[in-house]
């Protein structure tokens, strides 16, 4: 059976985590999604999202896992 001590451990590295996926999109989002290249790979032309649509989406995501943080705090 699982210690508390090691089982929140766990739930600590499974924030880190999350947490280091989600700066990773956000790195990635800022850096390269916003290119101004209009080729893909496979040569054809693609119609890139405004870049303030793509910021305002990551504004709602970042205020709902704040909400959800939050929640977990207040009610630990």
């Amino acid at each position: 059976m699982m210690g508390e001590g090691l089982f929140t451990g766990m739930i600590v590295l499974f924030w880190v985590a999350e947490a280091l996926f989600g700066a990773l999109v956000l790195y990635w989002f800022l850096t390269q999604g916003f290119d101004s290249d209009k080729d893909t790979a496979a040569g054809g032309p693609v119609e890139l999202e405004d870049s303030s649509a793509t910021i305002k989406s990551l504004g709602m995501w970042a205020v709902f896992f704040g909400v959800l943080v939050l929640g977990i705090i207040v009610g630990a």
